[in-house]
């Protein structure tokens, strides 16, 4: 990854600002930390979808790691609901 950074912006990685790059891979990290409690738990789909109370294309969605439709926030709500908790620290 490249870091680009010009004196009026804010440092760019491959055209994504910093703080964009930082969303993503929270929302990142949060979604596989789901998907692989859904596969420990030997849920289909179907059954992630009851216990969650969310659709099957939802669930789907999910385990094909479509991030673009998830927030940070419904992610959480979403682990919060396998009774898994967030902690979040922030470093200079």
């Amino acid at each position: 990854m490249t870091l680009v950074q010009d004196r009026h912006s804010q440092p760019k990685t491959s055209g994504l600002m910093i703080s964009e790059v930082e969303c993503l891979q929270v929302r990142t990290d949060l979604m596989l930390r789901l998907q692989r409690h859904i596969q420990q738990q030997g849920w289909t789909p179907e059954q992630a979808a009851r216990v969650l109370k969310q659709t099957l294309p939802r669930m789907q969605n999910l385990m094909n790691g479509e991030i673009s439709r998830f927030s940070v926030e419904q992610l959480i709500q979403l682990l919060a609901g396998v009774g898994l908790h967030v902690q979040v620290s922030v470093v200079d």
